[in-house]
């Protein structure tokens, strides 16, 4: 298993839990059961240790992160959250001894890669607390620092043997027509360009980079925090656009980063609102909360609104049950071998079915596409139709046709972009060759995401 996923782009943590979770109860249901149990235990977290006024606990429980994208969609981006809190809730009594933050840290380094870049802030936060309480002048809590650091590192590292060297070239930024220093220039300076943004719904770039770096205010009362927040803001704001771009589960992480560095300074924070510290930074600092709760507000929304959508079935993600359905409804199909245009759209296929997948462009059978720019880039339907008569003649069972392309409406000739650098195309021939050689079984639609297609199955398996 870890030789498959080297290169791939993420670390183990996730799938190092899903192994064992699968070991235990043997059901795929691990898979949705493992996010929605971490979600919830991140949850209890927030009700029950952290600091904040229970309104704000309310928001962020209602938020996109918590309402929807770590505990609906199954992915490893809600084990960060769920550490992140558990580092905040034991840091003051861990700080300066022990090895529980440098090891939680470790774990941290490891379950994506937005989680590690947190992880190289929150040591920069660690030192500078230490640096501004002087505590630094004692040996011990020195020498205690540095452990913890190494095991940190060490996290990375580990981060880095497992994502490095990706195999997915093709999903990483493509700088080679940009001027890098323009891209540098515009992730530093407007942040909500590139994915931070993704945590506004329907808020002009300029704001959202004005409540993104405002919101960082409010840790003014503990320096080194607010400098922490401001240099992982920018760190991924500069990954973002110089490497790998994402969505709202990785914007999330940064986040919650923010959220456990708010809950580590609460108890300065709450001196500012109460007056109790008389600093020039006051005013900042309760700005800068005012701004976290119109982020966490923009959270609600986001959050709300998909959970309101999936629980009232008026929106689907993906169509890979619906196709499980219909393949277990007909007999016949049970050992059918199942060829997609694009590929990428079977790749859920295993968690319902065990039916065989071949993948075109890398000529073999698989369950997971490499989306490399060494690949085969271009496809076409006729390369399509061959293939799955080939399959046909060689396996002797039937063959399913996913098609994301509607043949009948699709300008012949025309390129079509897939995925991150594929292309495909279809002649008038092939189409007419293919359609009359097929039976159209069902068409699924419309999805979310790119899982919306037409199922075909091949002349010589009619029924």
């Amino acid at each position: 298993m870890l030789r498959t996923i080297h290169g791939e782009g993420h670390p183990a943590t996730w799938y190092l839990l899903l192994r064992v979770a699968h070991q235990v109860f043997g059901s795929v249901t691990v898979l949705p059961g493992l996010a929605l149990l971490v979600a919830i235990a991140a949850v209890a977290l927030l009700l029950f240790r952290s600091p904040f006024p229970l309104i704000l606990v309310v928001l962020i429980m209602a938020s996109d992160a918590f309402a929807y994208e770590y505990s609906v969609m199954a992915r490893n981006y809600g084990i960060s959250a769920l550490l992140l809190f558990v580092i905040a809730a034991n840091y003051q009594a861990w700080r300066k001894r022990g090895y529980l933050i440098g090891g939680l840290l470790f774990l941290l380094a490891n379950t994506n890669v937005i989680a590690a870049i947190m992880t190289g802030a929150f040591l920069l936060f660690w030192f500078l607390d230490l640096l501004e309480e002087r505590a630094m002048r004692s040996l011990p809590s020195l020498t205690n620092f540095f452990v913890n650091a190494v095991i940190a590192t060490a996290g990375l590292a580990v981060c880095g043997i497992t994502i490095l060297p990706t195999f997915n070239d093709a999903a990483v930024a493509d700088i080679s027509m940009t001027s890098p220093v323009e891209l540098a220039l515009t992730a530093l300076f407007n942040p909500a360009s590139t994915t931070p943004g993704a945590l506004f719904l329907a808020v002009p770039i300029p704001i959202g980079s004005l409540i993104l770096f405002g919101a960082t205010l409010g840790l003014l009362a503990r320096p080194a925090a607010f400098v922490a927040a401001l240099f992982s803001l920018l760190v991924f704001s500069l990954f973002s656009n110089l490497a790998s771009a994402g969505g709202e589960r990785h914007a999330l992480v940064w986040f919650c980063f923010c959220l456990s560095l708010y809950w580590i300074s609460w108890d300065r924070i709450a001196d500012c609102f109460s007056a109790k510290q008389a600093l020039h930074s006051n005013a900042m600092v309760r700005f800068g909360c005012g701004l976290l709760v119109i982020m966490a507000c923009q959270q609600v929304s986001l959050g709300l609104n998909k959970a309101a959508l999936a629980i009232g079935g008026r929106t689907v993600e993906s169509r890979s049950a619906d196709l499980a359905r219909l393949i277990r409804s007909r007999p016949e199909l049970a050992k059918a071998t199942i060829v997609a245009e694009p590929e990428y759209l079977a790749e859920a296929m295993p968690y319902y079915i065990d039916n065989p997948i071949y993948l075109t462009r890398e000529h073999k059978f698989g369950t997971y596409v490499r989306f490399t720019k060494k690949g085969q880039l271009d496809a076409d339907l006729g390369e399509t139709l061959k293939t799955s008569r080939d399959l046909r003649a060689q396996t002797g069972s039937p063959v399913v046709v996913l098609m994301q392309h509607k043949l009948k409406r699709i300008v012949p000739d025309q390129i079509y972009r897939e995925g991150y650098n594929w292309t495909f195309h279809a002649s008038r021939q092939q189409i007419d060759d293919f359609l009359s050689t097929t039976m159209l079984l069902a068409e699924f639609g419309p999805a979310n995401y790119f899982e919306t297609y037409d199922v075909y199955l091949l002349d010589g398996d009619r029924k």
